[in-house]
């Protein structure tokens, strides 16, 4: 029977979510010392804090999303026809590649290979990891195949939820030790998630030279993605860079932000499950990302560090805290075997777009920080009026689960199979 149908994952499923998730908190760990790590590193520690530092930091950005872009594209392809698990296990290989490469090498040449190899974009919040990105897509197919509906935003919750907490005690951890140290610690653990990738279970048999059945949603999808990504890619690079400009902010100190900033997300989204059920899809996506735009447009006019740092912690979770809700949408609406290619083409046009973001605030920041805010506000705006466009006829099924339980109670996960 299809994972989506059944009352709940046996037991072997659960295992393998249980190595999904261990083998993704070892890749959280790694990407948060690389998301606070790399910014420092360009800016101050090769440019000392010279304007060309931040150009040379979105260039290495607007590379990295491209790459990841692309390599989305093809991974996503390849877990549907090639297979998932294989698949997974090269986007896998990937980030200790890149780290190791610097510890080979720190030219300019091999940091702008390595991040492409390793997507050092940071267009993602801790939460989600914000390196790496290339995975994304296969883990969220692997869970779906692996899980119920009724647990399935649940789970994209939870595990989003422990990595970010595990990226947000990585970025803790770098503001402690030197780049050579932070990139040591990363190999490490992106062996050990690799490893641990070789025990995941796939339930998925690859099917080829199928056309997209689902074509016009995933298309949807993509055009949401675009200006998500788009808007991303304006903002979510540069705020650690903005309190190096602006505050002059020490990486230690910025480390200690980040851990707390990447906490309050991760903790956002164990509410993913209780926000579908209230609201629903669409409204969800109105009140978080909504939200942003009101903050976006406060975060370069108010400076004052405590106001700018209470704006930091919160900007995140309202960014992330209805993706499960979306990931969930997603994979009601598009067909079984065609999973891995709408998250890959998803996540590859949103990371696309994410580069013109990136790639506009780099040329703009160091002379003008709030214009980025500005069109971020603007295309989120955007984007709000494609979701209502596309998906206000779709009802989560959750949503109807609630109507149909008694007032007050929340249904939380079903029991194992025995």
């Amino acid at each position: 029977m299809d994972a989506a149908l059944s009352p709940s994952p046996p037991q072997s499923d659960w295992i393998s979510i249980g190595v999904l998730t261990v083998l993704r908190v070892f890749r959280s760990v790694a990407a948060g010392f690389i998301n606070l790590m790399f910014p420092y590193f360009v800016v101050v520690q090769l440019y000392n804090r010279a304007e060309q530092g931040y150009l040379t930091l979105g260039s290495i950005y607007v590379v990295a999303t491209l790459a990841s872009a692309g390599l989305g594209f093809l991974m996503g392809y390849a877990a549907d026809t090639l297979g998932r698990k294989r698949t997974f296990l090269i986007a896998l290989a990937m980030l200790p590649a890149s780290t190791g490469l610097l510890l080979v090498s720190q030219s300019l040449p091999v940091i702008f290979v390595a991040a492409a190899l390793g997507g050092y974009s940071a267009t993602g919040s801790l939460a989600g990891g914000g390196v790496g990105g290339v995975v994304a897509p296969i883990q969220s197919a692997l869970i779906t195949d692996l899980s119920s509906r009724h647990d399935r935003t649940f789970l994209f919750g939870v595990l989003a939820f422990l990595s970010g907490i595990a990226a947000a005690f990585g970025a803790l951890g770098a503001g402690f030790l030197g780049s050579f140290e932070v990139l040591v610690v990363a190999t490490f653990l992106g062996t050990v998630s690799l490893v641990l990738g070789l025990f995941l279970r796939d339930k998925a048999e690859p099917k080829r030279g199928q056309r997209l059945r689902t074509a016009g949603t995933i298309g949807k999808f993509s055009l949401t993605g675009i200006l998500n990504g788009a808007s991303q890619g304006l903002v979510t690079p540069f705020l650690i860079p903005f309190f190096i400009l602006i505050y002059d902010v020490k990486q230690d100190t910025m480390g200690v932000w980040a851990t707390v900033s990447g906490i309050i997300a991760a903790f956002s989204l164990l509410l993913a499950p209780f926000i579908e059920r209230g609201f629903g899809f669409v409204r969800s996506i109105y009140v978080t990302r909504g939200g942003t735009i009101l903050l976006a447009l406060a975060f370069p006019l108010i400076q004052l560090f405590p106001v700018s740092i209470a704006l930091y912690c919160i900007f995140p979770s309202l960014r992330v805290m209805a993706v499960p809700v979306q990931q969930s949408a997603m994979m009601d609406l598009v067909s079984e075997g065609e999973r891995g290619r709408a998250l890959g083409i998803n996540q590859g046009l949103r990371l696309s777009f994410s580069a013109v973001g990136t790639g506009f605030t780099g040329y703009e920041f160091a002379s003008s920080v709030y214009l980025p805010f500005a069109v971020y506000a603007v295309v989120m705006g955007g984007n709000l009026v494609l979701y209502h466009m596309f998906f206000r006829g779709y009802e989560s099924p959750e949503m109807k689960r609630a109507a149909a339980d008694p007032p007050g109670q929340v249904s939380g996960p079903p029991p194992k199979s025995p």
